[in-house]
């Protein structure tokens, strides 16, 4: 890991006994004020506090070795692997923000008449809907369409419930998973709710394959796990990471930031949501064989259905 390399060490200044202090006590403040689970947020900030006593972190200077450290820390008596200390902003060194054009949007026209779109994450609504639209309509008359949500990291929850729209009845809107809030500073919540809203046209009526492997995560999950659930999609793939929390990204100072999730996604028909467990595929396939696998039961059904 990162947090082993010795380039990383020389290149960061040593952390200081006063840094670690004011990190881990702001850590805590956020484990009991915010996070989406208060039991769990109270035992990991027992747990930082305990080692802070202890001198835990005493011995550590490298930051990114901190961060990692206090990382396992919070997952281990969490098991949320939204859960992080970070190094180093993580908005530092990122490309200025996309054109609507430039959305993560990737469209073809496969084999068979069978339409792929890849998407490499959910970027907000003003930029995103446009997209959608443009490659939505670019694959309209296609037999049957593969969504791929490979390596997509997630995004934003009212973009995920945009593309779910195209795929179903524009007139009865349809709830996708919720966000149920943690209010700070109390154990009470608020929901969130997104649903399905007319689109500039419609694939309500086509065969749906999601392609998803490991690095599916948060939103682009949520999308697979939405659809799966409302029996509108076939999932094709291997299982997905498994995070299903959200928010939470505080700058602590020292160029150290924290997650702490404030936030949960549950869904209308399971009650449940896919954290730490994953969307499970309906169909099993090694990722290089995920698409070719998708094309094959899109043709088919596709084919059935002209002959029914």
């Amino acid at each position: 890991m990162a947090a082993d390399t010795p380039s990383g060490t020389a290149q960061n200044a040593p952390l200081t006994q006063a840094t670690v202090d004011n990190v881990i006590n702001a850590v805590v403040v956020e484990l009991r004020d915010g996070y989406v689970f208060p039991d769990k947020g109270t035992r990991a900030a027992d747990a930082l506090e305990g080692g802070l006593a202890e001198g835990t972190y005493a011995s550590v200077k490298d930051p990114v070795q901190f961060a990692q450290m206090v990382t396992d820390q919070l997952r281990a008596v969490t098991n949320d692997n939204h859960m992080r200390l970070i190094f180093g902003s993580p908005f530092a060194d990122q490309p200025p923000p996309a054109m609507p054009q430039d959305a993560g949007f990737e469209v073809k026209r496969l084999e068979k008449d069978i339409g792929y779109l890849r998407l490499a994450r959910f970027v907000p609504p003003d930029e995103f809907n446009p997209a959608a639209d443009k490659a939505m309509r670019s694959l309209a008359d296609t037999r049957g369409l593969i969504v791929d949500m490979r390596g997509n990291g997630g995004g934003h929850p009212a973009s995920v419930a945009y593309l779910a729209s195209f795929f179903f009845d524009p007139k009865q809107p349809v709830q996708m998973s919720s966000l149920v809030w943690r209010n700070r500073g109390t154990t009470t919540f608020r929901t969130e709710t997104f649903q399905t809203s007319p689109t500039s046209v419609r694939y309500a009526d086509k065969p749906l394959y999601i392609l998803v492997d490991a690095r599916t995560y948060s939103a682009a999950e949520a999308f697979a796990y939405d659809l799966q659930a409302l029996k509108r999609a076939t999932i094709v793939g291997t299982k997905t990471r498994g995070g299903a929390n959200a928010g939470g990204l505080k700058d602590l100072g020292s160029n150290l930031f924290v997650v702490v999730p404030v936030g949960r996604a549950e869904n209308p028909i399971t009650r449940s949501n896919w954290d730490g467990i994953g969307v499970l595929p309906d169909v099993p396939a090694a990722t290089e064989v995920a698409e070719a696998t998708a094309i094959a039961l899109a043709d088919s059904r596709s084919t059935h259905s002209l002959r029914d």
